[in-house]
């Protein structure tokens, strides 16, 4: 399979070859060569649900003489080719709630595909505060569905826990129920690896409860990342954090105290704090776009990863939802707020539209785009790719650009998901 595009940043023109669902090549293009005409635009599609998600075949421009069949080509000289892009928080998609205890394999399969379709090739589940047994039962859902299903085996690089060891307090605890959030526990978190087969990959906790500090401590010497968030710590809780190990600021500058020291509080320290990788929502909503392009100025394209914090209202039509035991709406201004309030509980956000509002809020050009959404992640998780590089996993994206990014293909593996 030969998958032909423009390289984000350089403009430059190849030919990515595919086989056994591994790159074994990329070559410069040659507008003489043998491979082939550039392969027609198919016609606009939605996300819509179902059949509509597997759009095989739409880019395929017929067998070129001289190939086989598997090497039948997708994309073309108007088309950019990157790496798959990685989601760290994603607590449900295309009408699917992660935290419901209704959750079926079969969602978890749509939902998937659904991501996919928005060029995401790697995410982690995110759970968010419960009580100990539904967390348990939770993550027992989640790993028999990784059990049975091989493309959420290779989709999901682990599960993220957003809570329950967060601040108390109105304000840093966002729409998480104060009923169920309690200090770090390390016997209760070794119950949620051995209920999940030990999947957990990132905690998101608040540093300045009881316990906190040595918990990073142990976590990370499990191979845990842990994220600082929904948090009201002072400068030196966050040093002490960082310290321990601690290496994400989750969704940074959403759910701190609506009131902050105008100079010395915690995101400008956290911005600062170079062992920090931030996650931000950019959906123009959680974050304005000055906010953005302050915080890409100052934390550096290099620094900064994009994440969604998707609810199960992403990729749906506006309307009514479940984030665990919360009723959220979706509006028409496609923001989730908890349903007869102004709180928002995550968002509708897709990551491909994360792209192009980075690009436009921060100023930036598409190549440090797609780094935020495909590579930066691989500092907190070696599992990130990032990058086409020939014996890896052919986790790839074909899509166009103009004033937005639209996707138009992606393989995981080789295997051409959407």
């Amino acid at each position: 399979m030969i998958i032909r595009g423009k390289v984000p940043g350089t403009e430059s023109i190849v030919d990515i070859v595919v086989e056994h669902g591994k790159v074994v090549r990329v070559d410069p293009y040659v507008k003489s060569s043998s491979c082939g005409r550039d392969v027609p635009r198919p016609a606009p599609c939605g996300m819509g649900g179902g059949k509509g998600h597997n759009m095989e075949g739409n880019y395929l421009s017929g067998k070129p003489p001289g190939l086989g069949r598997e090497e039948l080509h997708f994309g073309g000289t108007n088309f950019y080719a990157c790496p798959g892009f990685f989601d760290p928080q994603v607590n449900g998609f295309a009408g699917v709630d992660f935290n419901s205890p209704r959750l079926r394999p079969e969602g978890l399969h749509h939902a998937a595909l659904a991501l996919a379709s928005t060029g995401v090739t790697r995410f982690l589940p995110t759970l968010i505060t419960c009580s100990q047994e539904r967390m348990v039962c939770q993550l027992k859902i989640l790993a028999d569905a990784l059990r049975q299903d091989p493309l959420l085996r290779k989709m999901c690089l682990g599960i993220h826990l957003e809570g329950p060891y967060i601040s108390p307090e109105e304000g840093p605890r966002g729409v998480h129920l104060r009923e169920f959030i309690r200090p770090p526990q390390w016997e209760e978190s070794e119950k949620f690896q051995e209920a999940c087969e030990g999947r957990i990959k990132c905690v998101t906790l608040a540093p300045e409860v009881k316990g906190a500090i040595p918990f990073i401590e142990k976590a990370v010497a499990h191979g845990i990342v842990i994220g600082l968030g929904h948090t009201h710590a002072k400068e030196e809780d966050l040093e002490q954090a960082v310290q321990a190990g601690a290496r994400l600021s989750c969704h940074l500058g959403n759910a701190p105290s609506a009131r902050l020291p105008r100079h010395r509080n915690l995101i400008e320290k956290q911005l600062v704090t170079e062992q920090l990788i931030a996650s931000i929502i950019v959906d123009g909503i959680h974050l304005s776009p000055d906010v953005v392009k302050n915080y890409v100025r100052t934390k550096g394209t290099d620094r900064i990863v994009l994440t969604t914090d998707s609810m199960a209202g992403a990729g749906a039509p506006s309307g009514r939802y479940t984030l665990g035991d919360l009723e959220v709406e979706v509006g028409s201004d496609q923001a989730a707020r908890l349903v007869n309030t102004s709180r928002l509980a995550g968002s509708t956000l897709t990551m491909d539209r994360a792209i192009s509002n980075v690009i436009r809020f921060a100023g930036i050009d598409l190549a440090s785009a797609i780094r935020m959404a495909a590579k930066n992640g691989q500092k907190l998780f070696s599992e990130v790719r990032g990058e086409i590089i020939s014996g890896d996993p052919a986790d790839l994206v074909l899509f166009e650009y103009r004033k937005s990014l639209a996707i138009r293909s992606t393989w995981i593996n080789g295997e051409k998901i959407f």
